[in-house]
Protein backbone atom coordinates (compact mmCIF):
# COMPACT_ATOMS: atom_id res chain seq x y z
CA UNK A 1 0.00 0.00 0.00
CA UNK A 2 2.72 2.71 1.17
CA UNK A 3 4.55 2.36 -2.59
CA UNK A 4 0.98 3.36 -3.86
CA UNK A 5 0.66 6.37 -1.90
CA UNK A 6 4.47 7.64 -2.06
CA UNK A 7 3.08 8.29 -5.41
CA UNK A 8 0.65 10.72 -4.52
CA UNK A 9 1.95 14.37 -5.55
CA UNK A 10 0.97 17.68 -4.40
CA UNK A 11 -1.30 19.80 -4.49
CA UNK A 12 -3.23 16.92 -2.51
CA UNK A 13 -6.80 17.93 -1.53
CA UNK A 14 -8.75 15.82 1.25
CA UNK A 15 -12.52 16.42 0.82
CA UNK A 16 -14.79 15.99 4.12
CA UNK A 17 -18.05 15.35 4.16
CA UNK A 18 -19.99 18.68 5.00
CA UNK A 19 -21.48 21.04 2.47
CA UNK A 20 -19.83 21.07 -0.87
CA UNK A 21 -18.59 24.00 -1.90
CA UNK A 22 -20.30 26.28 -4.26
CA UNK A 23 -17.44 29.29 -4.74
CA UNK A 24 -15.94 28.93 -7.98
CA UNK A 25 -12.28 29.38 -6.82
CA UNK A 26 -12.86 26.42 -4.93
CA UNK A 27 -14.09 24.46 -6.76
CA UNK A 28 -11.40 25.28 -9.50
CA UNK A 29 -8.66 23.51 -7.12
CA UNK A 30 -10.12 20.47 -8.09
CA UNK A 31 -9.27 20.65 -11.58
CA UNK A 32 -5.24 21.50 -10.44
CA UNK A 33 -5.07 18.62 -8.05
CA UNK A 34 -2.67 16.04 -8.81
CA UNK A 35 -4.66 13.58 -5.80
CA UNK A 36 -8.03 13.73 -3.99
CA UNK A 37 -8.11 11.78 -1.04
CA UNK A 38 -11.62 11.28 0.23
CA UNK A 39 -13.05 10.91 3.58
CA UNK A 40 -15.96 7.77 3.52
CA UNK A 41 -19.68 9.17 1.76
CA UNK A 42 -17.10 12.21 0.36
CA UNK A 43 -16.39 10.04 -2.76
CA UNK A 44 -20.21 10.47 -3.58
CA UNK A 45 -19.99 14.06 -3.82
CA UNK A 46 -17.00 13.89 -5.70
CA UNK A 47 -18.07 11.61 -8.29
CA UNK A 48 -21.74 13.51 -8.62
CA UNK A 49 -19.40 16.17 -10.25
CA UNK A 50 -17.89 14.16 -12.20
CA UNK A 51 -14.39 13.29 -10.50
CA UNK A 52 -12.85 10.20 -9.35
CA UNK A 53 -11.40 9.70 -5.90
CA UNK A 54 -7.97 8.13 -5.55
CA UNK A 55 -8.37 6.11 -2.18
CA UNK A 56 -11.67 6.89 0.14
CA UNK A 57 -10.48 6.54 3.88
CA UNK A 58 -12.78 6.31 7.03
CA UNK A 59 -15.29 4.15 8.89
CA UNK A 60 -16.63 3.50 5.24
CA UNK A 61 -20.60 3.41 6.52
CA UNK A 62 -22.12 6.69 4.61
CA UNK A 63 -21.26 4.95 0.77
CA UNK A 64 -23.93 5.32 -1.74
CA UNK A 65 -22.76 2.42 -2.89
CA UNK A 66 -21.49 -0.93 -2.48
CA UNK A 67 -17.89 -0.78 -2.05
CA UNK A 68 -16.56 -3.29 -5.19
CA UNK A 69 -18.22 -0.13 -7.22
CA UNK A 70 -15.75 2.23 -6.40
CA UNK A 71 -12.93 2.92 -8.68
CA UNK A 72 -9.94 3.03 -6.20
CA UNK A 73 -8.59 1.54 -3.17
CA UNK A 74 -10.68 2.05 -0.26
CA UNK A 75 -9.17 1.74 3.52
CA UNK A 76 -11.09 1.33 6.93
CA UNK A 77 -10.31 3.16 9.63
CA UNK A 78 -12.11 2.20 12.54
CA UNK A 79 -10.31 4.17 16.03
CA UNK A 80 -13.59 5.34 17.41
CA UNK A 81 -11.62 7.25 19.83
CA UNK A 82 -10.97 10.05 17.11
CA UNK A 83 -13.08 11.93 15.13
CA UNK A 84 -13.13 10.96 10.90
CA UNK A 85 -10.95 14.31 10.42
CA UNK A 86 -8.44 12.82 12.85
CA UNK A 87 -7.92 9.35 11.95
CA UNK A 88 -7.50 10.35 8.13
CA UNK A 89 -4.71 13.06 9.48
CA UNK A 90 -2.88 10.29 11.61
CA UNK A 91 -3.11 7.67 8.46
CA UNK A 92 -2.02 10.43 5.90
CA UNK A 93 1.27 11.59 8.53
CA UNK A 94 1.98 7.71 8.42
CA UNK A 95 2.10 7.18 4.57
CA UNK A 96 4.48 10.49 4.34
CA UNK A 97 2.29 13.42 3.35
CA UNK A 98 3.37 16.49 4.50
CA UNK A 99 0.80 19.11 3.02
CA UNK A 100 -2.97 18.54 2.47
CA UNK A 101 -5.81 21.14 1.34
CA UNK A 102 -9.02 20.68 3.03
CA UNK A 103 -12.68 21.10 1.83
CA UNK A 104 -15.56 20.23 3.05
CA UNK A 105 -14.56 20.29 6.71
CA UNK A 106 -17.20 23.20 7.80
CA UNK A 107 -20.38 23.98 7.41
CA UNK A 108 -23.39 21.48 8.79
CA UNK A 109 -23.27 20.36 12.06
CA UNK A 110 -21.15 23.44 14.13
CA UNK A 111 -19.81 21.24 16.68
CA UNK A 112 -18.25 19.33 13.72
CA UNK A 113 -16.71 22.40 12.25
CA UNK A 114 -15.20 23.33 15.80
CA UNK A 115 -14.05 19.95 16.51
CA UNK A 116 -12.24 20.13 13.26
CA UNK A 117 -10.31 23.25 13.75
CA UNK A 118 -8.89 22.57 17.23
CA UNK A 119 -7.78 19.17 14.94
CA UNK A 120 -5.76 20.65 12.41
CA UNK A 121 -4.30 22.97 15.83
CA UNK A 122 -3.36 19.40 16.81
CA UNK A 123 -1.53 18.22 13.60
CA UNK A 124 -0.07 21.66 12.38
CA UNK A 125 3.28 20.55 13.48
CA UNK A 126 3.48 17.68 11.87
CA UNK A 127 1.81 18.53 8.06
CA UNK A 128 1.04 21.97 6.58
CA UNK A 129 -2.67 22.00 6.57
CA UNK A 130 -5.02 24.63 4.76
CA UNK A 131 -8.64 24.58 5.13
CA UNK A 132 -10.94 26.09 2.02
CA UNK A 133 -14.52 27.52 2.27
CA UNK A 134 -16.88 29.12 0.49
CA UNK A 135 -16.19 32.26 3.01
CA UNK A 136 -12.38 31.68 3.67
CA UNK A 137 -9.31 30.25 3.63
CA UNK A 138 -8.30 29.18 7.39
CA UNK A 139 -4.35 28.97 8.26
CA UNK A 140 -2.86 27.55 11.88
CA UNK A 141 0.60 28.76 11.57
CA UNK A 142 3.28 30.03 14.40
CA UNK A 143 6.34 31.56 14.19
CA UNK A 144 6.40 34.35 10.71
CA UNK A 145 4.29 33.62 7.97
CA UNK A 146 3.49 35.80 5.34
CA UNK A 147 0.24 36.12 3.41
CA UNK A 148 -1.29 37.27 -0.42
CA UNK A 149 -3.85 39.89 0.31
CA UNK A 150 -5.73 42.55 -1.41
CA UNK A 151 -6.35 46.26 0.12
CA UNK A 152 -9.62 45.67 2.27
CA UNK A 153 -9.09 42.26 2.69
CA UNK A 154 -10.73 41.29 6.16
CA UNK A 155 -8.07 39.11 8.03
CA UNK A 156 -8.82 37.42 11.42
CA UNK A 157 -6.56 36.25 13.57
CA UNK A 158 -7.57 33.76 16.52
CA UNK A 159 -5.43 33.04 18.99
CA UNK A 160 -6.33 29.44 20.98
CA UNK A 161 -4.04 30.59 24.41
CA UNK A 162 -4.50 34.31 25.69
CA UNK A 163 -0.66 33.99 26.38
CA UNK A 164 0.68 33.98 22.91
CA UNK A 165 2.14 37.10 21.49
CA UNK A 166 2.04 38.10 18.81
CA UNK A 167 3.45 40.49 15.81
CA UNK A 168 1.77 41.39 12.32
CA UNK A 169 2.42 43.93 9.49
CA UNK A 170 0.37 44.94 6.63
CA UNK A 171 -2.82 44.85 8.51
CA UNK A 172 -4.62 48.29 9.33
CA UNK A 173 -4.91 47.40 13.26
CA UNK A 174 -1.17 46.34 14.24
CA UNK A 175 -0.23 43.89 16.54
CA UNK A 176 2.91 44.59 18.18
CA UNK A 177 4.10 41.76 20.30
CA UNK A 178 1.20 41.68 22.17
CA UNK A 179 -1.68 39.48 23.11
CA UNK A 180 -4.84 39.76 22.31
CA UNK A 181 -6.93 40.88 25.18
CA UNK A 182 -10.37 38.89 24.81
CA UNK A 183 -10.67 35.93 22.24
CA UNK A 184 -12.74 38.19 19.79
CA UNK A 185 -9.89 40.98 19.79
CA UNK A 186 -8.02 39.72 16.48
CA UNK A 187 -11.47 39.12 14.47
CA UNK A 188 -12.24 41.66 11.50
CA UNK A 189 -8.91 42.98 10.84
CA UNK A 190 -8.01 44.50 7.66
CA UNK A 191 -5.42 44.37 4.46
CA UNK A 192 -3.88 47.45 3.64
CA UNK A 193 -1.01 46.17 1.35
CA UNK A 194 -1.07 43.37 -1.16
CA UNK A 195 0.79 40.69 1.83
CA UNK A 196 0.87 40.89 4.98
CA UNK A 197 2.57 39.09 8.08
CA UNK A 198 1.80 37.15 11.17
CA UNK A 199 4.48 36.12 13.87
CA UNK A 200 2.99 34.70 16.73
CA UNK A 201 5.10 32.97 19.44
CA UNK A 202 2.87 29.80 19.43
CA UNK A 203 0.04 28.49 16.92
CA UNK A 204 -2.85 30.59 15.94
CA UNK A 205 -5.77 30.45 13.56
CA UNK A 206 -5.72 32.69 10.66
CA UNK A 207 -8.86 33.45 8.58
CA UNK A 208 -8.59 35.64 5.43
CA UNK A 209 -12.02 36.21 4.31
CA UNK A 210 -12.63 35.88 0.15
CA UNK A 211 -12.91 39.41 -1.37
CA UNK A 212 -16.34 39.19 -3.50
Amino acid sequence: MKDKLHNFNNPIILLGNGIPPKNPAILKKFKIANSIICLDGAADKLISIGLKPDIILGDLDSLAMDQEEYPCELVLLDDQSKNDLEKCLSWCCEIGITELSLIGFTGGRDDHTMSNLWVILSYAHKIKLVIYTDYSTIYCVKNKSSFKTLPGQIVSIIAPDKDIKITTTGLEYQINNSNLISPSNGISNVANNKTCTIQSTDWVWVFLNHTK
